[in-house]
C-alpha cells in the first residue's frame, strides 16, 4: 500500500517535471500579447468611463432618479459582465478562440454606448440607461477571454510579467475612463446640437467609446493571432504520457475571494467619489468630475508604476501571498484615515433651497446625516485616494491573477478564468448598491 502511494507520487512529480521542461522550450509571442494587453485596457476604459459624469447626466436628464437608482445603474454594467464572463470562458474552453468572443463582445459594448449617447432624445431616460449599461456589460465580459489568454499564452518564466501587464492595462483603463470624461467637461452640459443629436460633455464620450470598441474589432481581426505557449497540448500529453493533476479547490477560491474585494473597494471608491466630494468640499457636478478625474489619473500613474515594478523588478518575485497581505494592509489605511472621525472638521454644508448641484455643493435636504458627519481633510482625500489606493491595488489584484493560473496549472483555463472574472464583476454589483443605498 505505502509503496502504491510512492509510487503515485513520483509520477506526479514526474509528469510536473516534464511539463515543465515542455514549456521552458516554447516562446511567449509578445506582439499578441502587448495586443491582448491593450485591449484589457480598453475593457477597462469601456467599463468605468462614466463613473464619475453618471450621476451628472441622469438627474439632469430624469428628475425621477436618486443616488439608490444610480447604484442599480452602475451595477447594471457588472450584472452584464457577471452573465457573459462563464459564457465567453466556456467559448474559449470549447473552441481555444480568443478572436471571435473578444470581436463579439467589442460589437455588443459599441450598441450599448451608442444607446447610452441617444438617452438625450428618449423618455424613461433612467431604465434605458439602465438598459445600456447593461448591454455593455454583457460586451465587455470578454475580459474573460483576455484573461485566459494572458495565463495560457506566456510561459512559466513569462507568466507574472504577462498578468502583471494585462492587469495593469486593465487597471490603468479602469483609472483612465473618468479622466476621459474629465477632458469633455468644458463642452458643458448643453452642449451643441445638430438634428436630433445633442454633442456634450456626456454623450461625445459614448459616442467615442463605440468608435474605440470598432477599432478594437479591427485591431484584434487583423492583427491577432493566438499562440498558447503555457499549456501542455492533447499531442505532448499522448507523447511524453503526461497527467496534468488536478488543481487545488480552496486555493482558487481563495484567490477569487481576494479578487472580488479588491473590486468592491474600487467600485465604492470611484463610484462615490463625485458625489461624496460633493457634500464634503462643496463642488458642484462639473467640478467633481474634473478634480476626481485629475486625481484618478494621478493614481493610476501610481498603480501602473507599481504593476510594472511587479512585471520587471524581484518585487515581482516576492512570495505573491505575500504580496497580496501588503496590498491588504495599505487598503486598510486608507479606510482609517478615509473614516470620518470626530476631530475633523464639520458639520457638512446643506445646498440652498432650489438649488441643484449643476451650480452649487452640499447637502440635500433629506441627507439628515450631514447634520453630524465631519469632512476629511481635503489634503487626506487627496493623498488616500492617490498614494494609498494606487498602491494597495496593483498588490492585491496582479498577484492573486497570477497566483489563480498558477493553482490552475498549464491546461485549458476558459471555464475557470470565467468563473474569475464573474468574481470581479459580481464585486461591483454588490458595491454600487451597498453603497448608493448607505449614502441615502
Amino acid at each position: 500500500m505505502t509503496g502504491s502511494i510512492g509510487s503515485t507520487v513520483d509520477k506526479k512529480k514526474e509528469s510536473e517535471m516534464s511539463a515543465g521542461r515542455i514549456l521552458n522550450e516554447k516562446q511567449t509571442d509578445w506582439k499578441s500579447m502587448w495586443i491582448c494587453i491593450f485591449l484589457q485596457f480598453i475593457v477597462g476604459v469601456q467599463i468605468s468611463v462614466y463613473y464619475m459624469s453618471m450621476w451628472p447626466y441622469l438627474s439632469g436628464l430624469d428628475k425621477t432618479a436618486d443616488v439608490d437608482f444610480l447604484g442599480w445603474i452602475v451595477a447594471a454594467c457588472s450584472i452584464g459582465c457577471t452573465i457573459s464572463n462563464p459564457i465567453y470562458g466556456y467559448w474559449n474552453q470549447k473552441t481555444m478562440s480568443v478572436k471571435w468572443p473578444a470581436i463579439t463582445g467589442f460589437l455588443i459594448a459599441a450598441v450599448g454606448q451608442v444607446w447610452y449617447g441617444l438617452l438625450t432624445v428618449t423618455t424613461n431616460i433612467k431604465w434605458l440607461m439602465l438598459l445600456a449599461r447593461f448591454l455593455t456589460g454583457l460586451g465587455v465580459g470578454n475580459i474573460a477571454v483576455l484573461r485566459v489568454y494572458a495565463a495560457t499564452a506566456s510561459t512559466p518564466k513569462d507568466r507574472m510579467r504577462a498578468i502583471s501587464f494585462g492587469t495593469g492595462g486593465f487597471v490603468l483603463g479602469i483609472s483612465f475612463g473618468p479622466v476621459i470624461s474629465a477632458v469633455f467637461t468644458p463642452l458643458g452640459a448643453h452642449g451643441l446640437r445638430i438634428g436630433f443629436l445633442v454633442f456634450n460633455m456626456y454623450t461625445v464620450v459614448a459616442y467615442l467609446m463605440a468608435l474605440i470598441c470598432f477599432v478594437s474589432c479591427i485591431v484584434v481581426y487583423y492583427l491577432f493571432e493566438e499562440s498558447y505557449a503555457g499549456i501542455v497540448t492533447k499531442e505532448e500529453k499522448e507523447n511524453d504520457d503526461l497527467v496534468v493533476p488536478m488543481f487545488d479547490i480552496p486555493g482558487a477560491i481563495i484567490c477569487i475571494y481576494l479578487f472580488m474585494i479588491v473590486n468592491i473597494i474600487a467600485t465604492n471608491v470611484e463610484v462615490m467619489s463625485t458625489p461624496l466630494t460633493t457634500v464634503l468640499y462643496d463642488w458642484k457636478d462639473s467640478d467633481s468630475i474634473l478634480y476626481n478625474g485629475i486625481t484618478l489619473a494621478l493614481s493610476c500613474i501610481v498603480s501602473v508604476i507599481f504593476h510594472v515594478i511587479l512585471g520587471t523588478s524581484r518585487i515581482g518575485k516576492i512570495d505573491k501571498r505575500n504580496q497580496m497581505l501588503i496590498g491588504i494592509f495599505v487598503f486598510l489605511l486608507y479606510q482609517l484615515f478615509m473614516y470620518p472621525w470626530g476631530f475633523y472638521s464639520g458639520p457638512l454644508n446643506f445646498l440652498p433651497e432650489g438649488v441643484e448641484t449643476t451650480e452649487a455643493g452640499g447637502c440635500y435636504s433629506e441627507y439628515l446625516w450631514c447634520h453630524e458627519t465631519t469632512r476629511v481633510p481635503l489634503f487626506m482625500y487627496l493623498f488616500c485616494f492617490i498614494v494609498f489606493f494606487g498602491v494597495a491595488f496593483p498588490f492585491v489584484e496582479t498577484p492573486s491573477a497570477a497566483l489563480y493560473s498558477e493553482v490552475l496549472g498549464p491546461r485549458k483555463q476558459g471555464t475557470m478564468q470565467g468563473f474569475f472574472s464573474l468574481g470581479g464583476s459580481i464585486a461591483p454589483v454588490i458595491a454600487s448598491i451597498s453603497s448608493t443605498f448607505v449614502f441615502l
